[in-house]
C-alpha cells in the first residue's frame, strides 16, 4: 500500500518544484518501485490532450490502466508516457480538464499502480 507519510518525508528532501512545473510520483505496488518526476505543465497539457484525442469511448479507463502497466513494465524511459496517461485517467473521472490541471498544480500527484486498479490522486498533505 502507498504510504503518504513516507512519500512526504522523501519529497521534503527534494528541491521545491519549479514554477510552471508539476511533481509526479509513480508507485508500483508489486515491485515497490518509485519514480519522482518534475515536468512542465504546458507539455503535460499537450501530452494529455493528445492521449484524450486518441481514446475510443469504449472502456477507456481500463485501456488507460493497461497502457500504464505496459509502460511501467518497460522501465523509466517511459515515465512521461505514464504521466500523460495518468492525466487522461484523471480526466476520465472528473470530466473537466481545467479542474484536472488545477488539482495537478495544487500539489504532488501520484500514480499508484496496483494489480487490480490504477489510481491517480494527490499525495496527502
Amino acid at each position: 500500500m502507498f504510504d503518504d507519510a513516507a512519500a512526504q518525508r522523501y519529497l521534503a528532501g527534494l528541491a521545491p518544484v519549479a514554477t510552471g512545473s508539476v511533481r509526479w510520483v509513480i508507485y508500483d505496488h508489486n515491485r515497490q518501485w518509485v519514480s519522482v518526476v518534475d515536468g512542465g505543465i504546458a507539455s503535460l497539457r499537450q501530452d494529455c490532450a493528445q492521449v484524450l484525442s486518441s481514446l475510443s469511448e469504449e472502456d477507456a479507463s481500463a485501456s488507460l490502466g493497461d497502457a500504464i502497466r505496459d509502460f511501467l513494465a518497460d522501465g523509466t524511459d517511459f515515465t512521461p508516457h505514464i504521466i500523460a496517461l495518468s492525466c487522461a485517467l484523471l480526466m476520465q473521472s472528473t470530466g473537466d480538464l481545467g479542474e484536472v490541471f488545477a488539482q495537478i498544480q495544487s500539489g504532488v500527484m501520484a500514480t499508484l499502480v496496483y494489480p487490480e486498479d490504477v489510481v491517480v490522486r494527490p499525495v496527502a498533505a
